[in-house]
C-alpha cells in the first residue's frame, strides 16, 4: 500500500506543481489531492520535504518520456531509419511529453536549478544523439561538421522556440505548421531535401 500512496502523492504533486508551482503548493494540499487527511503527516511518511518530492516527480516524468525512438518515429509516420525532418517532428512530440516539466520549470525558474539542468541535459543529449548524430553520419554541411555542438544547440533552440510559441499563442508562428517548420529546419541543417 505504501508504494500506492507514494505514487498518489507524486501524481497529486505533479498536477499541483504544474498548476501552482512548488513554492505555492502547501503539503496539506498535496495530502488532500492524494486522498490523505490534510495535516496528518501522511506526506512525511514518504518524503522528508517538498524538495525530495520534486526530485521524485522529475525523475518519474523523465522515465516516462524516455521512450523508444523508433516508436516515436512511427507515431509521426516516418521510416525505420528516419530523415532529419521526421526526427524533428518526433522531437516536437517529445517536447509535448515534457509539457508538465516545462510548466514546473516556468514556475520554479531559479529556485530549482537542478531540475532545469536535468531537463536541459536530457533535451540536449537527445538532440545530439538523435539529430546531429544522423547528420554527422551522412554528408553534413561544413558548418555542422565544424561545430556539431553548436549545430545541436541551434536545432534545439529552434525546436523549443517553435514549441513554446505554439504553446503560448495557441497557433504556429507565421501560420507555419509543424511539418513545414521541421522540413525547413532539416533543409537548413543538411545538404539534401527532407523526407
Amino acid at each position: 500500500m505504501a508504494t500506492g500512496t507514494r505514487e498518489r502523492i507524486i501524481d497529486a504533486a505533479l498536477a499541483l506543481f504544474v498548476e501552482r508551482g512548488v513554492a505555492a503548493t502547501p503539503v496539506t494540499a498535496i495530502e488532500a489531492a492524494a486522498g490523505l487527511s490534510p495535516g496528518s503527516g501522511g506526506f512525511y511518511r514518504h518524503f522528508p520535504d517538498k524538495d525530495a518530492l520534486l526530485t521524485a516527480v522529475v525523475e518519474r516524468e523523465l522515465m516516462r518520456v524516455r521512450k523508444d525512438p523508433d516508436a516515436q518515429i512511427a507515431r509521426v509516420g516516418g521510416p525505420i531509419t528516419p530523415a532529419l525532418a521526421t526526427q524533428l517532428r518526433s522531437d516536437l512530440d517529445f517536447l509535448a511529453d515534457l509539457r508538465p516539466l516545462i510548466a514546473i520549470l516556468m514556475w520554479e525558474r531559479g529556485r530549482a536549478p537542478q531540475v532545469a539542468e536535468t531537463v536541459q541535459k536530457m533535451m540536449m543529449d537527445r538532440g545530439i544523439e538523435m539529430g546531429i548524430a544522423d547528420l554527422l553520419f551522412s554528408d553534413p554541411p561544413p558548418l555542422v561538421a565544424e561545430d556539431p555542438a553548436a549545430a545541436a544547440a541551434v536545432m534545439q533552440s529552434a525546436m523549443v522556440g517553435y514549441f513554446l510559441s505554439v504553446e503560448y499563442f495557441g497557433i504556429p508562428p507565421a501560420g507555419v505548421d509543424a511539418r513545414r517548420f521541421t522540413d525547413t529546419l532539416a533543409k537548413l541543417l543538411t545538404k539534401s531535401e527532407p523526407a
